[in-house]
């Protein structure tokens, strides 16, 4: 046994000697020389090329360091094709980089193209000619030509592109293959399983839209890849934010019923509606069982969805979060039981401590001063950390529109119980400089140069910013007005949350009358505050203005108006109460704005006249009868009358109704009091109502459907026939469209007079307005 071992032993040895004598015949494995070679026109140098290889001569040659080198040289940008040569020599490997520059690109090509001409495809591309070629923006090019042609109907065109490069001139040219199909309109969308909701509800959700008689203006009625992935997303995020947490989309079958008619057909499973079983809570101590349940927003019985559980989740946290307990932490198990559509919720609670704030740290702010951040918070050190009143200082901020981010959170400290309240944000820019131009059918055609600065500093003279004011100054200079704007405000002053506006104004009008000119120059001064509550804004103010109306014409002048010729100073207050609750300024869709204001100028305040105004606004908005839909209710009524030795209200101060933002079927100004030559007096009693439907028909397109009704009366307090008065209302319906445009919001209504008095018989009016917000 112990001679056989040895054997075993001497055989082993001798097959290792073997192979180390045949290891002295491999050839070596040491990187000899590097060689480069340029295929066509060098895109670089050696040296270059040279200095992102880390293969190095006299070193080992390993094949994952060269496919490193292959990856470095293709992120320079340099290279179309790059490929490496082995070549074994005399004392170890010769490498050969074969480098190929990109070629430049020489020519783009369309062929297949018969609905759209070249000129109209290459304005898709963002490939260029004489620009290197690049594979990528080919690609992406072929995807926005297919793009194109599906948003045009012809959804089943195939795009590809071909290239052809010249290596030895460094030269490539670019074919589009286009395979153009028939254009395809969407028939019909059907949902086949769908029994919880009706069709034309499914259809509605979603932008794949069946073709109809308006679809040449909304685009509709064509299948778009990427409107049909969100098509698909909205549809199961609707489900199951209905409570269908096991909804799925099975199949989408694509029924050509035509070769140009197509039928969209959603499979789908709707499941069962889960509502919530029960609630469980453990953990918790601060709150009882009983109190959680009663004041959680979506309790037992209630549909479970995703955002029902998230609201749930917010509520714990607020409800920790405002005693402090900042650390408190909430999880939940769901268990589901599909028999009974039901799943039970049981909430684990983990309270910790309650915390208090140590010290508030501002970071971020290179131009904002920390005084004007730390005015809007709603906390201070030394309070419990209440996570309520944080989100609501974040809310604040976010409100001044200074920063692009807010984060508010809380940082240990070394003193148990307590953190530090770190606010950090990041500015973006606040200054604008706008010029433009509008036009309107009552002012013509109108410029505008603006500057304004959002983050006024009055007192920082060196760049103006960080102070937390605003500045505005602006001119208008048209064909039939010129204006002069300058516009300053301190939302903070004397230290307290009450707003100082002083605006100064010049403003010289020539479209008020074809008689008449009226100049106004004078300057306002008014103090802001919220009263106890965000919705509810009180003001005041004090004007001082120089106003006059200079007659420039050849044509009868009665002598009521002749009366009015000259210049005045009027000296007056006011004071207004505002509601406001809306959830948008720009287009509400929900909530109110109530105002009512009120002005008395000379008395003890001194001035040319005596006279005084009350009136009352209101507009209303609802939700329409389909997504997007609004519903606007306004209301307005006011009274002015001259008092002391002023026989009449300053012609410049009546009231006037008729035009694009009042009766929109009459001309401006014209419904009302008028003189024997039908001369538009205005009165001093007036009320307008309106009701206007509006609705979405393309991104940034709206059409709207209105009806108004008012007077004006020449006596205050007097809503029935005067002097110069003729009827009791003007009324009129129309329609209109509104489109958001670059340069502005353009209004374009068609009003149609019903009830007028015998001076404003007319056919229809259209009123135009595009560019900018006239402001008188």
């Amino acid at each position: 046994m112990r001679f056989s071992t040895v054997r075993v032993w001497v055989l082993l040895a001798a097959i290792c000697l073997s192979a180390l004598g045949a290891g002295a015949q491999v050839p070596s494995r040491i990187v000899e020389r590097i060689d480069i070679k340029h295929v066509g026109p060098p895109a670089a140098s050696d040296e270059l090329i040279r200095a992102n290889i880390r293969i190095k001569v006299g070193e080992p040659y390993l094949r994952t360091t060269a496919d490193d080198d292959v990856r470095n040289l293709f992120a320079t940008g340099y290279f179309y094709n790059i490929r490496i040569g082995e070549e074994q020599g005399e004392k170890g490997v010769i490498l050969t980089y074969v480098v190929q520059g990109k070629p430049t690109l020489t020519e783009i090509r369309f062929e297949g193209n018969k609905k759209y001409k070249r000129s109209k495809l290459v304005t898709k591309c963002a490939s260029k000619v004489g620009e290197p070629l690049n594979e990528r923006k080919l690609f992406a090019d072929a995807e926005e030509i297919k793009k194109y042609y599906q948003k045009q109907g012809y959804q089943r065109t195939e795009v590809k592109y071909v290239v052809t490069i010249d290596e030895n001139a460094g030269r490539g040219t670019a074919t589009f293959e286009i395979v153009e199909k028939p254009k395809v309109r969407v028939v019909d969308v059907q949902f086949v399983n769908a029994s919880a909701y009706k069709q034309k509800k499914l259809r509605g959700l979603l932008k794949t839209r069946r073709w109809f008689m308006f679809s040449w203006i909304t685009n509709g009625g064509k299948l778009k890849d990427d409107e049909f992935e969100e098509d698909k997303e909205t549809l199961v995020d609707f489900y199951r934010s209905e409570g269908y947490i096991d909804f799925t989309i099975k199949d989408i079958q694509f029924d050509y019923t035509q070769p140009t008619r197509l039928t969209i057909r959603f499979i789908i499973s709707e499941g069962v509606r889960y509502k919530i079983g029960s609630i469980a809570f453990k953990g918790n101590t601060l709150f009882k069982d009983d109190w959680l349940r009663e004041r959680m927003p979506v309790g037992v019985g209630k549909i479970f969805t995703p955002k029902a559980l998230s609201r749930d989740l917010e509520f714990f946290e607020n409800a920790y979060g405002s005693k402090g307990y900042i650390d408190a932490r909430v999880g939940v198990t769901k268990v589901p039981n599909t028999e009974k559509g039901t799943i039970d919720l049981a909430f684990n609670v983990e309270e910790k401590q309650a915390s208090y704030i140590e010290k508030i740290e501002i970071k971020g702010n290179t131009k904002t001063k920390d005084r004007v951040i730390r005015r809007e918070l709603a906390v201070s050190p030394g309070e419990i950390f209440d996570m309520v009143r944080v989100k609501l200082s974040t809310n604040r901020l976010t409100g001044l529109n200074y920063f692009e981010k807010i984060d508010a959170k809380p940082e240990p400290t070394d003193v148990p119980n307590r953190k530090n309240l770190v606010i950090g944000v990041d500015e973006k820019s606040t200054g604008n400089f706008s010029i433009g131009a509008g036009f309107s059918s009552v002012d013509n055609l109108v410029g505008f140069v603006e500057v304004s600065q959002g983050n006024f500093d009055l007192f920082n003279p060196w760049f103006f910013t960080g102070g937390g004011q605003k500045f505005r100054l602006r001119a208008q200079i048209g064909t039939q007005r010129q204006d002069y704007l300058l516009s300053f405000i301190e939302p903070w002053f004397l230290g307290r949350k009450l707003a100082l506006g002083v605006d100064l104004y010049h403003r010289d009008l020539n479209f008020q009358s074809s008689l008449y000119n009226e100049r106004r120059t004078g300057a306002r001064f008014s103090l802001t505050k919220a009263l106890g509550s965000e919705f509810l804004i009180g003001s005041v103010s004090y004007t001082l203005e120089s106003a006059g109306i200079r007659f420039d014409t050849t044509n009868a002048v009665s002598t009521n108006l002749l009366n009015e010729a000259g210049t005045k100073i009027v000296s007056k207050v006011g004071a207004s109460l505002a509601y406001d609750t809306r959830n948008s300024a720009l287009l509400p869709n929900r909530g109110q704005r109530t105002e009512i204001l009120g002005e008395v100028a000379g008395g003890p305040l001194g001035g040319d006249v005596n006279f005084y105004k009350l009136e009352l606004r209101s507009a209303w908005y609802f939700k329409g009868f389909a997504p997007g839909h609004v519903l606007e209710v306004v209301g307005r009524v006011g009274v002015t009358e001259a008092f002391d030795d002023t026989a009449d209200v300053p012609l410049f101060d009546r009231y006037y109704l008729g035009g694009l933002y009042s009766l929109r079927g009459f001309e401006y100004r014209k419904v009302g009091p008028k003189d024997v030559f039908g001369e538009a007096l205005g009165g001093d009693t007036y009320y307008f109502g309106s009701v206007e439907y509006s609705m979405p028909i393309i991104d940034r397109l709206r059409f709207a459907l209105f009806y108004d009704i008012g007077m004006v009366f020449k006596s205050p307090y007097s809503f029935s026939e005067g002097t110069f008065n003729t009827g009791k209302y003007n009324d009129n319906f129309g329609f209109g469209i509104r489109l958001n445009l670059p340069i502005g919001p353009l209004r374009l209504d068609y009003g149609i007079p019903i009830t007028s008095d015998p001076q404003n018989k007319g056919s229809g009016k259209f009123q135009f307005g595009v560019g900018y917000t006239r402001e008188l």
